[in-house]
């Protein structure tokens, strides 16, 4: 089984970093360095900058694209607070009694290994703790149950690819700033 280098674990005692959260976060960020068969993580990465969420819309895009606003303060009690490692065995217990694995978690913990793609694109995680639904699923549901709202869909309309591209690299938006490695 994959998991944390010896030396992520060293660095709990020295910096208070959640070593399975950045090992999470390496293979989201760097997915090709994932050393198992099925690639990836539980988590899905989201952006706090408009700009940056503009450019993953209007990358590659042909038609309308979306920038998807997810509203936190409207999602309850959804940060994470404990060890990574913690809620994984909570997954486990839960999965083993076919129990809902309950609504998804955002990470951001404040002590983090700087790595400059996650900062630049001031990435917050998002993990889909129940995978037999869509993520969107569960915040609809939760968004339908209460006053606020949780998501927010803003339309980039079709033809707008040039001018949005436009707008990006003069903010310094671009694919070398998103992707800096």
């Amino acid at each position: 089984m994959a998991r944390p280098s010896p030396e992520l674990f060293a660095l709990v005692e020295k910096t208070g970093v959640d070593p399975w959260f950045e090992f999470m976060k390496r293979l989201q960020q760097y997915p090709g360095e994932d050393p198992t068969y099925f690639k990836g993580t539980f988590l899905i990465d989201w952006t706090r900058k408009l700009d940056v969420a503009m450019y993953f819309a209007n990358e590659s895009r042909e038609g309308d694209g979306a920038v998807w606003i997810c509203d936190v303060s409207a999602t309850g009690k959804t940060l994470q607070v404990l060890p990574v490692e913690r809620i994984m065995q909570r997954m486990e217990e839960l999965r083993l009694r076919d129990a809902s694995l309950g609504i998804p978690l955002i990470f951001h913990p404040k002590k983090q290994i700087a790595q400059k793609k996650a900062t630049n694109q001031d990435a917050v995680y998002v993990a889909q703790m129940d995978l037999r639904v869509d993520l969107s699923e569960v915040w609809n549901n939760l968004q339908n149950h209460q006053a606020e709202k949780i998501l927010i869909k803003v339309i980039l309309p079709a033809g707008t690819n040039e001018e949005c591209a436009h707008y990006l690299n003069e903010k310094g938006i671009t694919r070398d700033f998103v992707f800096p490695d």
